[in-house]
C-alpha cells in the first residue's frame, strides 16, 4: 500500500485486496481497489469513527468490507483477474493533464451489506449500492498462451524438480535426468513489463535457434491457467516460464572474479562473443545488456550469450558513456545505430577485461588494441564489428 506523504495523512491513497470468488462451478479472481480513505467507502459511515480508527483497524475493516460485496451480478471477466475500483483518484491541481482524467473501466453498481462492526448505519437499511468501475487488473501476472509459441517443446511445470536458486525467479531444474535453467514469469516483485520481456526473449530464442554461442531454449514450462474460470471445462495451458539449456561452466564474471581465465582456452572467447553479437546486429537486433555476467561457459568452455530479450534491462556501468552522459536518456530510447554502437562499446570493454588477466603476448596486445578502437566516445570513429573480428581472427591465426 502506498501512503501519500504529499497529503500529510497516514491513509493510503490506494488500497487493494485480492480474493477468489466461487459460484457454482466457476472460480473468479478479483482485486478490489479503493481509491482514497476507507471513510469514503459509504456515505452513511460515521466519518469521525473511521478517522479515529487505527491503521490496523482500517485495514481490517477494508478486508471485511471486501467480503460483504455482492459479486454475483457484476460483469466479471472470465479467465483473468477482474479489478473492481471504488472511489476516484484525487485530482492534482498542479497537474494540467489531470483535469480530464477519469478512472478507467466499465461503470457498474455493486451491492454491499453495511452492517459491520466498524460502521454505524442510519435508518434500517441493511444494504446499499456503490458505484464502481470494472476492468482487467493491469497489475496481474500475465501468462502467455501456449498458442503464441507453438515451436517450443512443452514440459509440464509440475513435473520439474527444482534445484538451487540463481536469482529470485531463475532456478536450476531437472526433468527426466536432464538439467535446465528455468526462468519464471511470476516472481517476488512482478511488473507487467516482465511478461513482455519473457515473450521477446522467446521470440529471439526462436529466431536464433541453432546459432552457436547464443543461448538455446530447451522448451517452455507450461501449467494450467491459474485464472481459469471454469473448474469443469477443458484445461487452458499457459506458459509459466522459459526452459534454457544448462551451461555448467558458470558465468564469465565468475571466471574473472576468481581470476581463472588461464584455466580455459580463453583465446576463442573474443571471436565467439563478437560473432554472436554480429548475428544480433545483422538481424537488426541489439542485446543492450552485454557484460560478463550475461556470458556463460558451456561444458567445452565456449562462450555463450544469455539474457537475449534485448529489452530486459541494462547496466549503466556497461553502457557507452557517450549515449547517456549528458541527459541520461535510457539506452532503449536510442536509434538502432546508437544501440548497436553501445553493444560494440560493451564488447570492447569485455575484451579489455579478458586481456587484463590473460598475461602477455601478441594476441593479448591485439585484444587491447581492438578494445581501444571499440571503446570510443564518437560513434563515427568506432571500428566496425566486422573489422574488429577480422583483426582478432588474423591475430589468432598468427598465434
Amino acid at each position: 500500500m502506498k501512503y501519500s506523504e504529499l497529503l500529510g495523512t497516514p491513509e493510503p491513497i490506494r488500497r487493494s485486496q485480492a480474493i477468489i470468488y466461487y459460484i457454482d462451478n466457476d472460480k473468479w479472481w478479483i482485486t478490489v481497489t479503493l481509491l482514497g480513505p476507507v471513510a469514503k467507502l459509504l456515505e452513511n459511515v460515521a466519518m469521525q469513527q473511521q478517522q479515529q480508527a487505527s491503521k490496523r483497524e482500517r485495514r481490517e475493516f477494508f478486508r471485511g468490507f471486501v467480503q460483504q460485496l455482492n459479486y454475483k451480478l457484476l460483469p466479471l471477466l472470465a479467465d483473468t483477474v477482474t479489478e473492481i475500483i471504488l472511489g476516484e483518484d484525487e485530482k492534482n491541481e498542479e497537474d494540467e493533464t489531470d483535469e480530464n482524467s477519469t478512472t478507467p473501466g466499465l461503470e457498474a453498481e455493486v451491492t454491499v451489506d453495511t452492517t459491520t462492526n466498524m460502521t454505524e448505519t442510519k435508518g434500517d437499511a441493511n444494504s446499499t449500492f456503490l458505484r464502481c468501475r470494472i476492468q482487467e487488473d493491469p497489475l496481474r501476472v500475465v501468462y502467455p498462451s501456449c498458442d503464441e509459441f507453438r515451436s517450443f517443446r512443452r514440459i509440464n511445470y509440475e513435473e520439474l524438480t527444482k534445484g538451487a536458486n540463481i536469482t529470485d525467479y531463475v532456478y536450476w531444474v531437472s526433468n527426466g535426468g536432464a538439467q535446465y535453467v528455468l526462468k519464471k514469469i511470476n516472481r517476488l516483485i512482478y511488473w507487467p513489463g516482465d511478461t513482455e520481456v519473457i515473450c521477446k526473449e522467446l521470440e529471439n530464442l526462436e529466431y536464433f535457434a541453432g546459432v552457436p554461442n547464443i543461448a538455446q531454449a530447451a522448451g517452455v514450462a507450461v501449467s494450467m491457467n491459474p485464472y481459469q474460470t471454469s473448474t469443469t471445462g477443458e484445461k487452458q495451458l499457459v506458459i509459466v516460464g522459459i526452459l534454457l539449456e544448462a551451461y555448467p561452466g558458470g558465468s564469465l564474471q565468475q571466471t574473472l572474479t576468481e581470476r581463472r581465465v588461464a584455466e580455459y582456452c580463453w583465446q576463442k572467447w573474443a571471436v565467439q562473443i563478437g560473432t554472436a553479437l554480429e548475428c544480433f546486429h545483422k538481424a537488426k537486433k541489439t542485446h543492450m545488456d552485454l557484460k560478463p555476467s550475461n556470458i556463460v561457459l558451456d561444458k567445452e568452455g565456449n562462450a555463450v550469450l544469455i539474457d537475449i530479450s534485448g529489452i530486459g534491462g541494462f547496466t549503466w556501468e556497461w553502457c557507452a558513456p557517450a549515449l547517456w552522459a549528458e541527459d541520461r536518456t535510457l539506452p532503449f530510447e536510442h536509434t538502432f545505430e546508437e544501440r548497436q554502437f553501445n553493444d560494440i562499446w560493451a564488447y570492447g570493454r569485455i575484451l579489455s577485461e579478458i586481456a587484463s588477466q590473460a598475461g602477455d603476448g601478441p594476441y593479448v596486445e591485439t585484444l587491447h588494441q581492438v578494445a581501444d578502437t571499440l571503446m570510443v566516445d564518437d560513434i563515427g570513429t568506432q571500428t566496425s564489428l566486422s573489422s574488429a573480428l577480422s583483426q582478432l581472427k588474423d591475430a589468432d591465426n598468427r598465434a
